[in-house]
């Protein structure tokens, strides 16, 4: 199986909402026929129930099962809804692959299978140990109900969105990111283009249907260069569209035994950015949650600070680790695969400036930003600096712009960790 065949189908699993009810309709059923087994075995009259009875509890709670299952997901489509529309609609995606959704949905089919299967077998006698186990089955099924809306009400609060958001980064960008700095010393990040020296000989164009540019197999195109004695270049950076007939790889060298196709099974195009391989596309959804806040038909600056207390945790996290230089080598340390990657002033421009914009006439966001920025410049090494003065000085001219009077220029110009209401609170975690 290639590593574009094992990818697309873990995401496919990961995403898609009928395999685990499918699954749990073949659990339900084996499991109901285990319980008739040891039923007939042991012959329990615990309930003391009559056959009718049995019948009616069982045929109620197989009911109760499938009413459950639409009255969850009918709640998800008007919650999800209502969310996308008043924070972002990239809330969709995550609202269905949340896998309390997909428990509780796979629970209430192996609930009503069990159910449904006991109900069916009950002719002259009373099975009643699997009677039994489908009243109790029943009684979680309540609480699985209580446990849902309680997690999905919560989960799609504007700060509960955002958090999420963010500790999902944080786990990309040490993913993506392994390695932390080492003290104060300076990298070498960079955008790379063509190796200086290295003359590409073939050109690969994206063949296929347009999409966003989601992943790629760097250790699977690192072999391909080895064999080949050979540098590749990934042209397109991972977030962006690419459509028929764009570049998508430059070969340096000899391309003796690489097929157009071979390289393209090292690259996955989808319809929408994912987070796997791409840290940046957080700081996207966050920002775009803030600026959405800003908006004047919403005009809620408190959300947008809910929003830069997580752009803060995740520039934390990128400015200490080194962000690499999207140059890779083979075993023996000559450079094969080169690609493009975002460097430190691109993570806070991403950051920092639509939220700018959208809140300069905020002196909550304004004052959040600052604070914001002045704690990374305490906190990161002296090379991270020069990105984050400009966006101060920046602020600085906002200010300037937006607040004629004195006073408000001054209360912009304070950095405050909850916008208004505290002058150095204390830092975020």
């Amino acid at each position: 199986m290639t590593w574009i065949q094992k990818y697309r189908i873990k995401h496919y699993v990961k995403a898609c909402l009928w395999i685990r009810p499918a699954l749990a309709v073949i659990a339900g059923w084996i499991v109901h026929l285990l319980v008739w087994q040891v039923d007939r075995w042991a012959g329990w009259t615990v309930l003391g129930i009559s056959v009718s009875g049995a019948r009616d509890i069982t045929g109620i709670i197989a009911g109760a099962m499938l009413t459950f299952a639409v009255f969850l997901l009918s709640m998800l489509l008007v919650v999800v809804q209502i969310a996308s529309a008043q924070l972002t609609p990239l809330a969709i995606a995550r609202a269905y692959q949340s896998p309390v959704v997909h428990r509780s949905i796979a629970y209430f089919t192996f609930v009503f299978i069990f159910a449904a299967g006991t109900q069916v077998r009950i002719d002259t006698e009373v099975h009643q140990l699997s009677v039994l186990c489908s009243i109790l089955l029943c009684i979680g099924g309540l609480i699985e109900v209580l446990r849902f809306v309680d997690n999905i009400g919560k989960s799609l609060r504007p700060v509960s969105l955002v958090t999420s958001m963010a500790s999902s980064g944080i786990e990309v960008i040490a993913s993506v990111y392994p390695n932390k700095l080492d003290g104060s010393k300076a990298v070498n990040e960079s955008h790379h283009e063509i190796v200086q020296g290295e003359l590409p000989v073939r050109n690969i164009y994206y063949g296929g249907k347009g999409g966003v540019f989601l992943a790629f197999d760097a250790a699977g195109l690192v072999r391909c260069a080895t064999v080949a004695n050979c540098l590749i270049q990934n042209v397109p950076a991972v977030g962006e569209f690419v459509t028929n007939g764009d570049l998508l790889f430059r070969i340096c060298g000899t391309s003796d035994g690489i097929t157009d196709r071979q390289l393209c099974q090292h690259v996955v195009m989808g319809a929408e950015r994912t987070m796997e391989q791409d840290p940046a596309f957080v700081f996207r959804m966050i920002v775009d949650i803030a600026i959405r806040a800003l908006s004047p038909a919403v005009n809620d600056p408190t959300t947008a600070v809910m929003a830069i207390d997580q752009i803060h945790r995740l520039l934390l996290q990128v400015g200490n680790r080194d962000l690499g230089d999207g140059k890779v080598r083979d075993s023996s340390g000559k450079l094969r695969l080169v690609f493009p990657t975002p460097n430190w002033e691109d993570f806070v421009w991403l950051g920092v400036i639509e939220v700018r914009l959208y809140g300069a006439g905020s002196i909550q966001v304004l004052r959040r930003l600052r604070a914001m920025l002045e704690h990374l410049v305490e906190s990161l090494p002296a090379h991270r600096h020069g990105p984050l003065r400009v966006q101060l000085s920046l602020l600085e001219e906002a200010a300037s712009r937006n607040f004629p009077d004195a006073w408000d220029r001054q209360a912009a110009g304070v950095g405050d960790y909850q916008g208004l209401g505290g002058s150095r609170a204390a830092v975020p975690s």
